[in-house]
């Protein structure tokens, strides 16, 4: 059974790694042991890497630059007046907005709750 086919991620990623390993000043024996890899794997991909990725894999990091957004961009978000919903195991389900006081909700709940298991309306 071998080893499946490294994919692009992989790629950059010991990319990134060996080159990490060149700026560590560190020996093979201690980098391999310091990173969780076997002495095989860091040589292979050393080799493997010596020319650089693949032109096949540099397209498709090319292609992925251009649909990616370089940098994501979070906007920031505030709830207001979103409802609370909660489903019981009897089938029913509870909608309160927020801001509703405890006691309300657990006597809303109890009461529903209570309630025998619901049925959808049979056509």
């Amino acid at each position: 059974m071998g080893r499946p086919p490294c994919g692009l991620d992989e790629y950059l990623e010991w990319q990134q790694r060996l080159e990490g390993f060149r700026e560590s000043g560190l020996s093979v024996d201690v980098f391999c042991l310091q990173e969780g890899v076997s002495k095989s794997t860091f040589h292979r991909w050393t080799k493997q890497l010596k020319e650089g990725i693949p032109e096949s894999m540099r397209t498709e990091a090319a292609e992925r630059e251009q649909t990616e957004p370089a940098e994501a961009v979070f906007m920031p978000i505030t709830l207001k007046a979103s409802p609370v919903e909660i489903e019981l195991p009897n089938g029913g389900v509870v909608r309160l907005p927020l801001g509703v006081g405890q006691a309300v909700l657990v006597e809303v709940i109890r009461a529903v709750g209570a309630l025998r298991p619901w049925r959808a309306p049979t056509s």
